[in-house]
């Protein structure tokens, strides 16, 4: 009898142990290393926050010499990492530390990048909460937004990878800030204007005011690097290829005057004859892809520059088009073809409130794609990601991490989900300065391809 006593008693503390002993290794610490579109850099920032216990998570920068330069601590800065106590809906991940990082180079190399398992350096969560970290974690990806689908690029998602559509991500022409000078004549951009635009790099002011004196006087199109998601949605809507070539010209920023790159080496603002306008990235990945801006808000600095000799249009996300003048919202939007991106017309300049989006949802304005993410379907399968494909998931599954940060509404009933980019896509509408994006949703059209013809209904 005392032997079955002691037998049971050695049993239940045994499992005890065991139990206890499972329960600390499923706790600990779990990453998610996020890259790809800069344009979508603040939609993700946001969504990010609210997977943290009271949206607040402690959050480190990384610094201008690992892609977080000149934009502060928000949003609109590329490099950075939250970490803190997982939402309880994300039932997969509890019990543990959650890090998220965060380094947004541009929507092709992030696709490149996650299914080539090519290692970057993100901020680790280290540092000074609020400012700068001060350490740096290399890792491969594990999410990569891009602004193009990844089917319109050298790297479709296939194998043990997939492709989830996010939202609609919408684009515009903005102008610089000369207050004289070619830019002072452009209140629209055309189709037949901007098609000429991309293989020549600028554009004569002769098509704007029809005087053969200005036939050469030249209004610059700044162009990002051959990795961007905007520049592949841009080029795709004018019916150029991936690898048709585009013209390239730099802003001085110091010396105010346009010139063609001969140099591949990096500037943070452009300086002649280097070609690469933003940071270099690890190893000079940024370099690999050609002459040209690296992020959308390393044009919209570069036209944010007042000099008279600043002549220039570029297209960018409307985050990064808001504040080109540094105070005044979307103030050097122009019209596509007629058309603005909002209802409120021209009355986007200043604007602080809703962004009604019907002119895209509706079908009428074409400067837009279906943002979307590529990620692995079972991380477990890459050597140096710690979530594993139960806690990273789909966003048909709820629990899981993208089950959450990528759950859409018509998959649940018309509900969306508290710390989905849907979500926070849908507050921001109504918040100043209103919404950047638009949910899947909400659109009443759709297109076959990327850049291709819009045709109702969204599918």
């Amino acid at each position: 009898m005392n032997h079955n006593t002691n037998m049971k008693k050695t049993l239940v503390l045994t499992l005890a142990l065991g139990l206890a002993g499972a329960s600390s290794l499923t706790a600990g610490t779990v990453d998610v290393y996020i890259t790809g579109s800069t344009a979508f850099r603040a939609n993700v920032y946001t969504a990010c926050q609210k997977l943290f216990v009271g949206a607040s998570p402690t959050i480190y920068y990384g610094d201008a010499n690992h892609g977080g330069a000149g934009s502060g601590f928000n949003s609109k800065t590329a490099s950075w990492v939250m970490t803190g106590t997982p939402i309880t809906s994300l039932t997969n991940l509890q019990n543990n530390t959650l890090n998220i990082h965060g380094l947004f180079t541009g929507s092709v190399q992030g696709c490149q990048t996650v299914e080539q398992g090519v290692k970057l350096t993100f901020p680790a969560p280290s540092g000074t909460p609020g400012g700068n970290c001060n350490a740096y974690v290399t890792n491969t990806p594990t999410i990569g937004f891009s602004d193009a689908s990844s089917y319109s690029t050298p790297y479709p998602a296939t194998g043990n990878y997939a492709e989830e559509q996010v939202a609609v991500q919408p684009f515009v022409i903005a102008k610089s800030l000369a207050s004289v000078g070619a830019v002072t004549n452009i209140n629209n951009v055309s189709w037949e204007q901007l098609s000429f635009g991309i293989p020549n790099g600028r554009i004569p002011l002769s098509s704007w005011t029809g005087h053969s004196a200005d036939t050469n006087t030249f209004v610059y199109l700044m162009q990002r690097t051959k990795d961007s998601g905007t520049r592949r949605t841009e080029t795709a809507g004018e019916y150029f290829q991936f690898n048709d070539p585009v013209g390239i010209y730099i802003y001085d920023y110091t010396n105010n005057f346009f010139y063609t790159p001969t140099t591949l080496a990096a500037t943070l603002t452009g300086a002649s004859p280097n070609g690469v306008v933003g940071a270099a990235g690890l190893n000079n990945a940024n370099l690999n892809w050609g002459y040209g801006y690296v992020g959308g808000g390393d044009i919209a600095t570069s036209l944010g520059n007042p000099n008279a000799a600043n002549q220039a249009i570029g297209v960018l996300s409307m985050a990064d088009s808001r504040t080109v003048n540094g105070s005044v919202n979307w103030a050097t939007v122009v019209s596509f073809n007629g058309f603005w991106p909002t209802a409120a017309g021209a009355g986007i300049h200043g604007n602080t409130g809703t962004n009604d989006y019907s002119p895209i949802t509706l079908g009428y304005y074409p400067i837009w794609g279906i943002e979307v993410l590529v990620l692995p379907i079972n991380p477990g399968l890459i050597a140096d990601q710690d979530i594993t494909q139960t806690q990273l998931g789909d966003n048909l599954t709820p629990g899981t991490f993208m089950g959450v940060f990528n759950a859409q509404s018509f998959n649940n009933g018309g509900a969306l989900t508290l710390g989905s980019i849907e979500n926070e896509i849908e507050l921001s509408k109504t918040g100043s300065p209103g919404a950047t994006a638009i949910r899947l949703s909400d659109m009443g059209n759709s297109r076959p391809s990327v850049g291709g013809t819009i045709y109702p209904p969204f599918q």
